[in-house]
C-alpha cells in the first residue's frame, strides 16, 4: 500500500526525476535516497494544482487537507525515519512540520498530499484538479492495514 501512494504521488505532482528514483525504491538504500531528497528542492509536474502552506499554522494545514476529502489514515515518508509508514494524519502533519527534513504525506492516492522540502523551506498542498471515473485500484483512501 505504501508504494502505491508513492508511486501515485510522484506521478501525479512530482518531475521525470522523481519517476526514476521510483524504481530504486525496490530496496531500503533506494527508499532512504529517496527520502533524503525531499529534504532538498523537489522538482513539480508542470501543471501540477499546489497551495502554498509555508505561512499556514499546523491546524490551518490540516483544516485544509480535511476540506479537500483527507481521510484520518495517511502514507508518511519522511527524511529521518527508518521506514515509511501508515500513521494518522495529525500525528503525521505534526512530525512532519517540527522538522526541517523533507516529507511526502500522501492522503489519498495521486489525489491529495503534502509535501516539506528544501530544508523546511518549502511546504505545499497538491489536489488532483478533476476526478478520475476510471480509478479502479482501490486506493483512493488510505486504509490502516495493522
Amino acid at each position: 500500500m505504501v508504494e502505491q501512494h508513492v508511486g501515485a504521488a510522484v506521478h501525479a505532482f512530482l518531475g521525470p526525476t522523481w519517476v526514476v528514483l521510483l524504481s530504486a525504491r525496490a530496496t531500503r538504500a533506494g527508499r532512504r535516497e529517496f527520502r533524503r531528497r525531499l529534504s532538498g528542492p523537489v522538482e513539480l509536474r508542470a501543471g501540477c494544482d499546489a497551495t502554498g502552506a509555508e505561512r499556514m499554522s499546523e491546524g490551518d494545514v490540516l483544516a485544509l487537507l480535511r476540506a479537500r476529502g483527507a481521510p484520518e489514515q495517511c502514507v508518511l515518508v519522511k527524511d529521518g525515519l527508518l521506514e515509511d509508514e501508515v500513521t494518522d494524519l495529525p500525528s503525521a502533519l505534526h512530525r512532519v512540520l517540527q522538522s526541517p527534513e523533507g516529507a511526502l504525506i500522501s492522503c489519498i492516492a495521486g489525489r491529495l498530499c503534502f509535501v516539506q522540502s528544501d530544508g523546511g523551506r518549502t511546504r505545499a498542498v497538491f489536489a488532483a484538479t478533476t476526478a478520475d471515473p476510471d480509478r479502479e485500484d482501490g486506493m483512493d483512501h488510505v486504509e490502516d492495514s495493522r
